[in-house]
This record gives C-alpha cells, sequence and structure tokens, in this order.
C-alpha cells in the first residue's frame, strides 16, 4: 500500500496522537480520525490506472501493508431515470449490497479489522445492531482472530446466525446496542480484546469513505472527480455522514475534485431519531432517545449515538438536513425502490428514498444520490 498516513487526530480537542500505536479515543473523550500528508499527492491518473475498487485509493487509507481482503469490488452507481423524473434532477443510487456479507459494513471491516491486525490486534470486541457484527466477523476469520460481538436479542436473526457461521462469539443482551455496548465493554476489559465500538477506533471511518471515493470517481472526468449535488444516506451512528465530509475535504486537498461538496441529508426512522431531534432543535449535542419503540430497520436503532454531535457539524457544514422518515414509509420504499428501478434495497436503504421524496420540493440539487447500504434480502422476515 502507498498511505500518506501522517497521525491521528482529536476532532474534540485537535490534539495529534501516534497512527502507529493503537489507539482508541483521546484523553478528552473525542473521536480519533486519520490525517494524511496531502502536500505530496499521486497524480489522479496514477491512481486510476489501478484496479477499480476501495483499495485503488490506497494513499487515501491507513494500511501499511496488504489487506485482510474478501475480494472488495467497486460496487455500482446506477443510474435511475424515473426517479429522475420524479424528482426532477439526474438521480442515482450507490448500491453497496454487492460487498461481502451484503452489507456497506464490509467497508469499515476491511480497513478497520486490517488495520487492527497491522498494530498487533489478535482479538476484537465489539457491539453491533446487526450487520457491522456480521461482517466483521467474516473478516476476523479472514484474519484468524477471534472476534466476540454483542448484540440485543431483537437483532435480525441473519446477523446473528452470520456471526455464528463465522466462528464468532456472539452474546446477546437485553435493550438496546446501547446495552451491547455495555457489555461489550466489560467483556474487552476482562478478556484485554481490543474494543472495536463505532468512533472508538480510528479507521472504520476510512473504510467507509471507500463508497465516496468510488462515486466522485465515477461521477468525473478524465481531468478531475466531481461531486453530486445531494446525497442521501441512512444515519445510525452516523460513520458513513462523517465518512463522506472526510472525503469532500482530502480530495479538494489533493487537487482531485473542486468545487462544494454535496449537501448531506441524513435519514432516521421516526421510531429513533436521535439526531433528527437535535438537528430541527438546533442543538449541538444529542439528546437519547427514549422509546420502547424502536425501528424494524436493524441499523437505525441507535437511540445513543456517541458522536452525534460530530454528525450534527458535517451535516449542517454540507448545508444538508435531516429527516424522519416513518416506519410504514419505510417498508413501502423496499416496494417502491424494487418496482421502479429494480432495486431490492435493505430498509435503511429504503428509508432514504422517502427522506428524498419528503425534501423534493427545492431543496434537491442535482445529481442525486441515494445509498443503498445492504441487500434486502437479508431482511425477508420484516417483508412477510
Amino acid at each position: 500500500m502507498n498511505s500518506l498516513l501522517s497521525h491521528l487526530e482529536c476532532t474534540r480537542c485537535g490534539r495529534s496522537h501516534d497512527a502507529f500505536a493503537l489507539q482508541s479515543r483521546c484523553d478528552c473523550g473525542g473521536t480519533l480520525l486519520p490525517r494524511y500528508d496531502l502536500a505530496r499527492p499521486p497524480a489522479l491518473d496514477e491512481v486510476r490506472s489501478r484496479p477499480h475498487g476501495p483499495w485503488r485509493y490506497a494513499e487515501l487509507l491507513p494500511l501499511q501493508g496488504a489487506p485482510v481482503s474478501l475480494g472488495e469490488v467497486e460496487t455500482p452507481l446506477v443510474a435511475c431515470p424515473r426517479l429522475s423524473e420524479r424528482f426532477g434532477v439526474e438521480s442515482w443510487v450507490k448500491d453497496d449490497a454487492p460487498l461481502p456479507g451484503l452489507t456497506f459494513k464490509a467497508r469499515g471491516a476491511a480497513v478497520g479489522l486490517s488495520r487492527a491486525v497491522e498494530l498487533g490486534v489478535d482479538r476484537v470486541v465489539m457491539p453491533s445492531a446487526g450487520n457491522a457484527g456480521g461482517a466483521w466477523s467474516l473478516y476476523a476469520a479472514r484474519a484468524g482472530i477471534d472476534i466476540t460481538v454483542t448484540m440485543s436479542r431483537d437483532a435480525p436473526a441473519f446477523n446473528q446466525k452470520e456471526v455464528e457461521l463465522a466462528g464468532g462469539e456472539l452474546v446477546l443482551v437485553e435493550g438496546s446496542i446501547a446495552d451491547a455496548g455495555a457489555r461489550a465493554k466489560t467483556i474487552a476489559a476482562a478478556s484485554g480484546g481490543f474494543l472495536a465500538t463505532t468512533f472508538n477506533e480510528p479507521y472504520r471511518v476510512e473504510g467507509k469513505k471507500t463508497a465516496w471515493l468510488e462515486l466522485f470517481d465515477r461521477l468525473g472526468d478524465d481531468d478531475a472527480m466531481a461531486f453530486p449535488g445531494t446525497v442521501v444516506l441512512p444515519v445510525g451512528g452516523g460513520v458513513a455522514a462523517v465518512a463522506l465530509a472526510k472525503a469532500v475535504s482530502e480530495v479538494v486537498a489533493l487537487g482531485w475534485a473542486s468545487g462544494p461538496g454535496p449537501a448531506i441529508v441524513g435519514v432516521q426512522s421516526a421510531d429513533c431519531a436521535p439526531i433528527v431531534a437535535a438537528f430541527e432543535a438546533g442543538e449541538t449535542e444529542v439528546t437519547p432517545w427514549d422509546s420502547s419503540s424502536l425501528t424494524s430497520a436493524a441499523g437505525l436503532r441507535v437511540p445513543a449515538p456517541s458522536e452525534g454531535r460530530l454528525v450534527l457539524e458535517v451535516i449542517r457544514a454540507s448545508k444538508g438536513s435531516m429527516v424522519a422518515a416513518p416506519e410504514a414509509d419505510i417498508r413501502a420504499a423496499i416496494g417502491d425502490l424494487a418496482a421502479t428501478e429494480g432495486i431490492f434495497a435493505c430498509p435503511e436503504g429504503a428509508a432514504t428514498l422517502v427522506a428524498a421524496e419528503r425534501i423534493k420540493n427545492g431543496e434537491l440539487r442535482g445529481p442525486l444520490v441515494l445509498y443503498n447500504t445492504g441487500a434486502g434480502a437479508k431482511y425477508l422476515e420484516l417483508l412477510r
């Protein structure tokens, strides 16, 4: 790999940390994000001469050696003429369903686990609402390291079985992912395993960033990458939103693209919408969602996102917004997207269609990209 990795930087206090030692959070509690030496950029032509896929962008990834890989591919950017007619702007779906484990979580797992292995980790402990646990278990199996995944008992059966089939230890808890997170922290402390909760390790976001690098590359021309006008994405913990903002800033700094980045529109279920509530109230911090009714879209069951502050910052800086999608509308959108454009989206991905419908009058800058984060086939029990 040709990484330009320089250091880690705290998003809260700005302090620099050693990127070549195992790290979690800053002493102040802030999230650490990788920074790169962007003063010596490779030519975009050189980058584009490499095979398509997430590893094409090695300079903007933290890996020093060969990745733990399951044959990741560049995922489709699907032109959607009927949605274009509906919304009045050129519309696309970035479809991550073909990734290992049928989920965009494979991006974060591939980079996060690869970097952990490089730094000497031989056991990972993590909580999951479902798909992340499955994806990280598959990559842990590939790497030959141990993994323990804590999940709520009501996490999708598909994901629970995925962890077990991959040889991971599955620990089920009562309650939400917040309760699973507390249990994971206890297990990690007792076992010496590395705690890979969302934003507790610095590199998952770098894997998620590759979706946006692929997108900008595909929208570009022979001379440069290009940004869409609006990206609508599901927001649980918010890693994909932070990764999108990070990708924009790095691509501009490298001279690979110019102009303003896209407006980032985040969507949550109306049954679990803590970041939407904070956004609409003008708050800078997120109050945990207090509800016994949590969404059927497992990836959106995050009542207390650990970096809600950071997600709000990137949404507002992009001149975007947050939308709460009713549960009934999310389920209907799965069928709508399948019948309209032939894309069988997961509930989280289908929620982006609901959000686009709600903001289509005057707020959508084209081109519009909806982000489907996984395969609808993983949620058949929801559709019966």
